[in-house]
């Protein structure tokens, strides 16, 4: 049975819309209120505090390095054990208190307007992301998300909501962006150095005349579509910039969540008949739904089994780019960060 439409508590105008779809990008102000972030920084603290209390019990740190604050701590714990920094990357910290993020109203509100459907699906492959200073995985070069994404994927949105849990600034690492490129095709990418990123392959990316800077305040969001260059340098202060970014598309899209489609746009995988999402490693859902409310997703308990539950499919091997090699860079960093760290150590 479908509901009313529920109305919009945060509503974009229409020069915010015009600007996001002609740029490719939008920056806003006041999505996340204090407390709501306030909630999942506490449940990041708590993570790191047990992972850096079990490195000390088994030796693998010498202190918990608990008088630090939360713009501090990892990146003190960085300096002398760089795997346990690595552990809080990506999708390895699931805490129910993201689906809180995920799902929250006014970012949910956003993701309709711009993707212009009632039928919302939001994705679990969220990232925390804590730019560590002086960390080799730290900077990310310029992609493009459907790089990573399935090619039938290619001309839908699939937006990505990029929020800082700090003010995010040009020094510590904010995000920078090349506007209007997201009208023509995905770029040519290819893995990085080491194998851990995928990167434009494309040379006029270089053009720095072109690169617009995208300063985001704590509370704010960066918006940005599937097929906009963006990138985000090193970080050059003290502090860890801690952020996280989210994705979301019409329930019209290819998707893997377990919902009643109402299109035809779907496409198969012929083994079991599962529907190739656009990311097919991480499970969707639905958080909006005026035609079947009954199957959205309502609780980060179930967010986390779902997780759980979900049925690995690998994406198309589209760059010669693979979870498995990127696992394989993330642990070459890791090992060059303890090499350097030692370094440091012989040094004093």
């Amino acid at each position: 049975m479908s509901s009313a439409p529920a109305p919009l508590e945060y509503v974009l105008s229409p020069s915010q819309i015009e600007k996001f779809e002609e740029e490719g990008y939008l920056v806003l102000e006041d999505v996340f209120p204090h407390d709501v972030l306030q909630h999942v920084i506490d449940a990041i603290s708590r993570d790191l505090d047990s992972k850096a209390s079990a490195a000390v019990a088994e030796g693998r740190l010498s202190r918990d390095y608990a008088e630090y604050d939360f713009e501090h701590r990892l990146a003190m714990i960085n300096d002398e054990n760089p795997k346990i920094a690595s552990s809080m990357w990506d999708f390895q910290v699931a805490l129910p208190e993201f689906f809180d993020l995920i799902s929250y109203k006014r970012v949910v509100d956003i993701a309709q307007q711009l993707c212009h459907s009632e039928e919302i699906i939001a994705s679990s492959v969220y990232r925390l992301r804590p730019k560590v200073p002086r960390h080799m995985l730290s900077a990310v070069p310029w992609h493009q998300d459907s790089g990573y994404f399935e090619p039938s994927c290619d001309k839908d949105l699939i937006l990505t909501v990029w929020l800082p849990l700090v003010d995010a600034t040009q020094d510590n690492g904010c995000m920078w962006v090349i506007p209007r490129l997201h009208k023509g095709d995905v770029m040519q990418h290819e893995p990085d150095g080491i194998k851990h990123y995928l990167q434009i392959r494309d040379e006029s990316i270089k053009d720095e005349s072109k690169w617009v800077c995208c300063p985001v305040k704590k509370g704010g969001v960066f918006l940005v579509t599937n097929r906009t260059p963006h990138a985000s340098f090193e970080n050059k202060t003290d502090r860890v910039r801690w952020s996280m970014d989210l994705r979301y598309q019409a329930a019209s899209l290819p998707t893997n969540a377990k919902i009643t489609h109402s299109t035809a746009n779907i496409v198969v995988d012929g083994d079991d008949g599962v529907p190739l999402s656009c990311n097919p490693p991480e499970p969707d859902f639905l958080v909006r739904s005026r035609l079947h409310p009954d199957q959205v997703l309502k609780t980060g308990r179930d967010f986390i089994q779902l997780r759980q539950d979900h049925k690995y499919k690998a994406s198309t091997n589209r760059w010669n780019y693979s979870l498995t090699e990127r696992s394989e860079g993330s642990n070459y960093a890791e090992d060059k960060e303890e090499e350097s760290n030692e370094e440091k150590k012989d040094e004093k």
